[in-house]
């Protein structure tokens, strides 16, 4: 039996996490660790991960004294894990019942790949759930691999198996990224050389909500975006050139300028306005 660590990392989310925790528990191929990282939460959550710690020998607890954020509860935890492969899992998310065995299907004949599914984007209304089909990302060579991971922000790989040693070889996930830290970590896990596999199913369910990055501003999301990007100027002009990469830099910039030209559009209507 493969030797598999699953890291959830979570912050107040009592309500849903029950969901997420059990998911991973009911995978067709069992899982030897899971790792759940309580990031310092005032709800119950510590309750509910503390009762399915005593009933399951598998499910080893951390718990964040102080609110670290999600980057780094995240990359410590992973960090901690015992098992040679890893995978990751949001609180507020589930997986499908057979992610795991799918993806190690994938990729156990090739080592060092990292293997991943398609995602289900579950909407609180259901009619606006989807799901983003990731095959054709297995079929992409390294740059176009790269050029895809750059341009998009929603429609790439998550929650991916991966060994714990290609993490380590990427350097891991950064927290001088308060947001886009795994979108980040995913730009440089793209530029390595090692293939990536399609498990040919949804894995994984993201609940969609509207908090975290759904309340920032367009601009927050453009300004933020635009930091990783400058902070990986060097690897991404190694792999697609400086032209391609001021070329993302550009779209994100007119996006941002986009917001500010609908802002100063609201702000001439409210001047216009007879009080």
């Amino acid at each position: 039996m493969p030797s598999i660590s699953c890291i959830i990392v979570s912050y107040n989310n009592e309500i849903v996490l029950k969901d997420a925790i059990t998911s991973v528990i009911n995978q067709t191929l069992p899982v030897t660790e899971i790792i759940i990282a309580d990031d310092c939460s005032t709800d119950n959550s510590r309750e509910l991960i503390a009762s399915f710690a005593h009933k399951y020998s598998q499910i080893q607890p951390i718990y964040r004294e102080k609110n670290i954020g999600v980057a780094a509860n995240r990359d410590l935890a992973i960090r901690s894990a015992q098992s040679k492969l890893i995978t990751t899992l949001d609180g507020d998310d589930w997986y499908s019942s057979r992610k795991i065995e799918r993806e190690f299907i994938a990729m156990k004949n090739t080592p060092g790949v990292v293997a991943f599914s398609d995602v289900y984007l579950a909407h609180k209304d259901i009619k606006h759930s989807r799901v983003l089909d990731m095959s054709e990302f297995a079929s992409l060579e390294r740059r176009e691999r790269l050029r895809w991971m750059v341009n998009n922000v929603v429609k790439i790989p998550r929650d991916m198996l991966i060994p714990k040693k290609l993490y380590l070889d990427v350097g891991g996930i950064r927290d001088s990224f308060a947001t886009y830290e795994d979108w980040e970590f995913k730009i440089r896990l793209a530029a390595s050389p090692n293939q990536w596999v399609h498990s040919g199913i949804v894995g994984s369910n993201y609940r969609q909500t509207d908090s975290g990055l759904s309340k920032m501003s367009l601009l927050k999301h453009c300004q933020d975006q635009y930091k990783v990007l400058i902070a990986n100027h060097e690897l991404l002009k190694e792999h697609l050139g400086e032209h391609e990469f001021w070329l993302a830099v550009a779209e994100v910039l007119m996006r941002a300028g986009r917001s500010l030209f609908g802002i100063r559009s609201k702000l001439r209507k409210l001047r216009n306005l007879k009080i």
